[in-house]
């Protein structure tokens, strides 16, 4: 089976229709859509449409409610929380992301909480939306055990994934910087055990707690930076699940792995930037900061990014060409549409 090339819009009309043939509403399913077309098209696969077959299969247990949709339970002037029913994540970080623009444009900065929704998809969507609105902001999401917490042998902590987005002064580009505290996304390991493919020993253990190289074999992530990545991890947990009163990790370790199901947390903070400096002078100030860091020397081969900015290229390369979609992804896209019943675009 060959690659595929399809184009972002094809792309993302088809995730909608899987989306709302498995039972999600049409406006979530579009949303949805958006948010895993957006990481394909910056080349960041694991958390694209190859997610697909994973959000059908929580929307059929249930783990996903495709009809909910986000409530604010609590609102101050600069304090906003939001429960997400076990929705879909994109559209609870979508409805907090707003809600939280308009409380930093009252109050100058805005923190929020989302509780109780499913995976949120690539975080750099929703940071980079608002640093276009002129907002400093950080995200930061926690869920169920994926990764071992320093000196364990087995999962733990979630791979809490973290994107803090700035105005960079650029036009539309945004200096934005996403990372999960796992030595790699978990999304990626998926992709790696569909193709088959072997893995750095440093990303993950099997079920006996040993280093792998066969990502078949790998049960357990390791963590990006030993006890940093794993004290990440933690402080996610405390700040997204434990902060808005829906604990993950703790409920989760006191049952068998087989009986634990999805969900997921999330934080968001937001500074209006122009209640403090000029919103110009600042992104001038940003974009300044970036030529001074990449006229330094590099080393042989490399060229000096700011985060952000290969995936911005790639986006604009793949809007213009289309996206690539892999081997193993089209087989497991192909087998979701006959599943649903559904033709696939290509």
């Amino acid at each position: 089976m060959s690659n595929v090339t399809i184009s972002a819009e094809r792309l993302q009309h088809w995730a909608s229709q899987i989306l709302q043939t498995a039972g999600m509403s049409s406006p979530s399913a579009d949303q949805v859509a958006k948010v895993l077309v957006w990481a394909d098209l910056r080349g960041t696969g694991s958390h694209g449409v190859s997610r697909l077959p994973l959000y059908v299969q929580w929307l059929t247990s249930g783990e996903m409610q495709g009809q909910a949709e986000p409530q604010i339970s609590l609102q101050l002037p600069s304090l906003v929380m939001m429960d997400g029913g076990c929705g879909p994540g994109a559209v609870g970080m979508q409805c907090l992301s707003e809600a939280v623009a308009v409380g930093a444009r009252r109050s100058g900065t805005c923190l929020g909480l989302l509780k109780a929704t499913t995976h949120t998809g690539a975080l750099g969507y929703y940071t980079s939306q608002m640093a276009q609105q002129g907002m400093l902001t950080l995200a930061m999401a926690a869920s169920g055990p994926l990764m071992a917490y320093y000196g364990a042998a087995s999962n733990g902590v979630s791979t809490a994934p973290l994107s803090i987005a700035a105005p960079s002064g650029d036009g539309e580009n945004a200096i934005v910087f996403d990372m999960a505290s796992s030595a790699t996304a978990f999304g990626k390991l998926m992709q790696a055990k569909a193709a088959g493919q072997s893995i750095p020993a440093d990303w993950a253990l099997d079920a006996q707690g040993q280093p792998t190289t066969d990502a078949a074999q790998a049960t357990t992530l390791l963590p990006v930076g030993g006890p940093k990545g794993s004290g990440l991890a933690l402080m996610a947990e405390i700040m997204c699940s434990v902060l808005s009163h829906n604990p993950l990790l703790a409920p989760a370790l006191a049952l068998p792995e087989a009986q634990r199901r999805h969900q997921q947390n999330a934080l968001l903070l937001a500074i209006d930037i122009a209640q403090i400096t000029d919103l110009r002078t600042f992104g001038e100030e940003v974009k300044q900061l970036s030529r001074a860091l990449k006229q330094l020397p590099t080393t042989p081969g490399s060229e000096i990014l700011m985060p952000g900015e290969r995936g911005a290229r790639e986006s604009s390369q793949r809007s213009a060409n289309g996206i690539p979609l892999n081997a193993a992804t089209i087989k497991q896209l192909e087998a979701l549409a006959n599943q649903l019943t559904l033709p696939t675009p290509w």
